[in-house]
């Protein structure tokens, strides 16, 4: 109960933090759905074909026009299949919405009242389409092309009908229904993937200090394990330096005060590295690059943490540096990194130690 509260809670909170993020909800929704889509598009596909199958016998069909719509069938599917953008993705599934309009529109010829053809087609592949388009404005621009194409030459058949009102407000509601479906459909993808981007928080951020937590930055030193063959990289074992008297004497708050500014300190100087808190006072750094290089980084850290001033207390960081090897397994090369943060403390603290 309490899990679906919290699923409840966090589909709520249904905000983009940045352009960005909604930008990548825009592209993961297009790449997502592009399997769908290719289904669906077959879909109509297969039955514009049925339909010429069991088309009256004495129907005759322009060679050309259904030569057109097969083609535009297949670059709008291949397309779509092929899309690894937004842009690409929304004129795939426009090519062949319009292709399969203009498919059925082309069977209209063959058929006593043409109107009545083209009205339930109109609707099916409007609605049909709906779901596998992974924006608003493009769905829209479909849509009209769709009852553009299907009901070209035929509007002044249907205008003079009795039954004009009824059957426009037929086609308008089609479209509303349509565009509703594929608003409910966006609305749902982005539940899904907020929560989404909320859970992976969860499962590999550090809820008080913000970096990687400890599973997030074991996965990280797994991979990096698996390519020190062939390239340099040392983890650095980092320890806040006398931080049970800080708790102590001063309070948990002022105690995750530091945890925090240690992390921030951390985080703004390994960008480009793995980095995340192992747990209480320990954090870890996987470092590519020289031996030189990561003995420099340990020394800035050093410095910079010793500037910190918080609620009285001169905060200080101890390292113990240790070199990824493929001779030796994570837990040997944690224990070594241990060993020189060990070494690091019982030399006065506040250094770093390289165990090579």
């Amino acid at each position: 109960m309490r899990f679906v509260q919290k699923i409840r809670s966090l589909q709520r909170e249904m905000v983009f933090r940045d352009p960005s993020e909604k930008k990548l909800f825009w592209h993961s929704s297009a790449i997502g759905l592009r399997h769908l889509a290719v289904c669906v598009q077959v879909f109509g596909i297969v039955g514009w074909m049925l339909s010429r199958v069991f088309a009256n016998p004495g129907a005759r069909f322009d060679r050309t026009e259904t030569v057109a719509a097969l083609i535009g069938m297949l670059i709008g599917t291949v397309t779509t299949y092929l899309a690894r953008s937004v842009l690409i993705n929304a004129i795939g599934c426009f090519l062949c919405a319009a292709a399969v309009a203009f498919g059925f529109y082309s069977n209209a010829s063959g058929t006593l009242n043409p109107e009545l053809w083209i009205m339930p087609m109109g609707i099916l592949i409007t609605v049909g389409m709906a779901p596998v388009f992974s924006d608003y404005y493009s769905y829209l621009a479909s849509a009209l092309a769709v009852w553009f194409i299907i009901s070209y030459g035929h509007i002044d058949s249907i205008i003079k009908s009795p039954e004009a009102s009824w059957i426009v407000l037929f086609i308008v509601s089609g479209v509303l229904l349509g565009v509703l479906l594929n608003w409910l459909f966006v609305r749902e993808r982005q539940k899904i993937f907020l929560v989404q981007r909320e859970l992976i928080k969860l499962a590999f951020k550090d809820t008080l200090t913000g970096i990687d937590n400890r599973r997030s930055l074991m996965e990280a030193m797994q991979n990096y394990h698996a390519r020190a063959a062939s390239n340099d990289f040392y983890f650095l074992l980092i320890d806040i330096d006398d931080f049970k008297r800080v708790n102590d004497t001063s309070g948990h708050d002022v105690g995750d005060e530091v945890l925090v500014a240690v992390a921030e300190i951390i985080d703004r100087y390994t960008q480009t590295h793995a980095r995340g808190r192992l747990g209480g006072e320990e954090f870890g750094v996987v470092f590519a690059g020289e031996e030189s290089a990561a003995c420099a980084l340990a020394k800035q850290l050093c410095e910079s943490v010793a500037k910190l001033r918080i609620s009285t207390h001169a905060i200080t960081i101890s390292i113990g540096i240790s070199r990824l090897s493929e001779a030796m397994s994570v837990a040997e090369i944690f224990r070594t990194a241990d060993q020189g943060l060990y070494e690091a403390k019982r030399q006065g603290k506040n250094q770093y130690i390289l165990i090579s």
